[in-house]
């Protein structure tokens, strides 16, 4: 039984709407992600680096019709939040390391996040997550967008 916050339910029922249930997969590991390859210029980080991209998970992958993931999506922390370093040394990691295997990141803030739920906002999922992947009437050439949408 997968568990997930109130937040990322919500937001696992936007990206299957938007991309396909099936295309939208919870919690994988960073590894699996990358599909176990990494840059050159992280091999210097260690057994550790290698050790933590198979601990972290990605909170929602989104993959093509071959399986191939092609963008991770998630929820960013609360700013309220204590500052947590794991989480600052992911951040730090994790951008480069999907940048260099061609597979996309976007969060969402708690105030986006919001602010798409509020039923009197001018703001939808798809301009939002359109206007964080810099796709709008592009969409069709985006490889995070699959022909499911």
């Amino acid at each position: 039984m997968v568990h997930l916050t109130l937040e990322e339910a919500q937001l696992f029922r936007f990206l299957g709407e938007f991309f396909g249930i099936d295309k939208v997969i919870h919690r994988i590991s960073v590894s699996v992600v990358c599909g176990g390859e990494f840059p050159a210029k992280f091999n210097s980080l260690g057994q550790d680096f290698y050790a933590w991209t198979k601990q972290r998970k990605c909170l929602f992958t989104i993959v093509d019709e071959e399986s191939d993931p092609k963008l991770v999506v998630e929820l960013a922390a609360n700013k309220s939040d204590p500052i947590d370093h794991s989480e600052i040394q992911y951040q730090r990691h994790l951008k480069p390391i999907l940048r260099a295997r061609g597979v996309r990141y976007v969060t969402f803030s708690q105030a986006e996040f919001s602010e798409v739920l509020n039923p009197e906002s001018t703001i939808d999922f798809t301009g939002l997550l359109e206007s964080k992947l810099d796709i709008g009437d592009t969409a069709g050439d985006d490889p995070a967008r699959t022909s499911e949408s």
